[in-house]
């Protein structure tokens, strides 16, 4: 019997559950205000990134119905429709030499050669599933990132905005002045190229705008509905621990849906050398079959049931051949997976070292803000009592310190993410084989 039960197998994943479910793209207009978790609960599992690995499953789950069904039993009915000439010395004269045939085979036994199919198939679906259990997480990852790619266009489109009506305000001035003799032409062009710069950044940001809700939309696999409002996330991201760097590893290790699709398709690539072993067994098969004729002779035969056991003697070196072959295909998915360990391992711990910069980088940048903000104050102050008139830009600068601020918050949300991916912890609820 095989090692992992087929039906089990198929029960966990469904067949044509992605195919039987397709249409053509929603309609429906996003929700506004778009929040980032309203975003993620509105992933689309009929994005093409998602059904193109979702047809890896379906393969494998139609390649595993074919391995089960290559022993069942077989049912056929044979007629034959005859008119002959009798011989001289027959006792029968009849021209018509009809029959009918009823035929029952099954093969009984084949000495482990269904089984290594089976169990090969079978891990070929958990293989599959592991696949798209990652490009789900990679989907859950992407949504997040052209989130916040949308609020931080948002944020710099502000910026240049406030910096562009300070620019004008300041080229406008300077040109009365100068009419007045208190400034140069060369002084009134100076400022007209600084207005000039900041409107093309601003126009530049409006843009962006466009082209991030864009890319948000597809995301969704909604491309024709971009989102009009999105409210910046709150996330408490800052203060959660990171773990010890050797415990992260190990968790990843194990639990990483990579590397357990790679060492399902190394089972499935070691029953395959069962089974090149197996190519030649013996196979035992059953048989009934009942008869009627049209014109009976001594040698008709009524009914027969046989078993028939069929011992190859000699294949040369096919099995052999087959076998090396099975053997070079493990041997190339353990290489494969033992780069993929130690690709996972770095960039474990690359995460782990980049969260706890960010987090140093939050500080700074949050200090900054701070400042900025405490300057704005004081500007506003000054600018009330009329003593000075840079409020302007202390506005534009406290913009861009808040969004460096929320950047760095963002980055450091994404760098969790990947993290809880590559550990398993993301979307594991998908396929129960992750430990919780």
């Amino acid at each position: 019997m095989p090692s992992i039960s087929a039906a089990v197998i198929l029960l966990m994943f469904p067949l044509a559950s992605l195919y039987a479910a397709e249409a053509t793209l929603k309609s429906e207009s996003l929700p506004e205000p778009l929040t980032l978790e309203l975003a993620l609960s509105l992933i689309d599992q009929l994005h093409p990134d998602l059904r193109y690995v979702e047809a890896g499953i379906q393969s494998a789950q139609s390649n595993l119905m074919q391995t089960l069904s290559n022993n069942d039993l077989n049912i056929s009915v044979r007629a034959d429709a005859r008119w002959i000439e009798p011989s001289i010395l027959s006792t029968n004269q009849k021209n018509e030499d009809h029959s009918l045939g009823f035929y029952v085979n099954k093969t009984l036994y084949d000495f482990g050669r269904s089984s290594a199919q089976v169990d090969a198939a079978s891990q070929q679906i958990i293989n599959k599933s592991l696949q798209y259990l990652n490009a789900q997480q990679r989907q859950h990852i992407n949504v997040m990132k052209r989130y916040f790619d949308v609020v931080l266009a948002d944020l710099q489109f502000y910026r240049y905005n406030e910096e562009m009506a300070v620019a004008y305000i300041q080229f406008d001035r300077m040109q009365i002045r100068a009419k007045l003799g208190q400034f140069t032409e060369t002084d009134v062009a100076e400022k007209d190229v600084e207005y000039k710069r900041i409107r093309r950044l601003r126009s530049h940001s409006q843009n962006q705008q466009r082209v991030t809700r864009s890319l948000l939309a597809q995301a969704l696999n909604k491309p024709n509905n971009l989102p009009s409002t999105v409210e910046k996330p709150e996330l408490d991201v800052i203060s959660r621990k990171l773990p010890d760097i050797e415990e992260l590893q190990k968790k990843v290790k194990d639990n990483n849906s990579v590397l357990g699709a790679l060492r399902a398709k190394l089972a499935a690539a070691k029953n395959n050398i069962q089974l090149a072993y197996a190519s030649d067994n013996p196979t035992l098969t059953g048989g009934f079959e009942a008869f009627n004729y049209e014109r009976e002779t001594s040698s008709s035969n009524k009914w027969q049931a046989t078993i028939t056991l069929d011992i190859p003697l000699w294949s040369g070196d096919r099995v052999d051949a087959a076998v090396a072959k099975a053997k070079a295909k493990v041997y190339k998915i353990e290489a494969e997976l033992a780069q993929q360990e130690l690709a996972a391992q770095q960039q474990v711990l690359e995460l782990w070292l980049g969260i706890e910069t960010l987090k140093i980088k939050y500080d700074e940048v949050v200090s900054g803000m701070n400042f900025t903000e405490l300057s704005l104050d004081k500007s506003r102050a000054l600018y009330e009592l009329e003593v000075t008139s840079d409020l302007g830009y202390s506005m534009v600068r406290f913009s861009e310190a808040e969004r460096k601020v929320v950047q760095t918050n963002f980055d450091i949300a994404l760098a969790w993410a990947q993290l809880d991916a590559l550990s398993g912890k993301l979307l594991n609820k998908q396929v129960g084989i992750y430990k919780k």
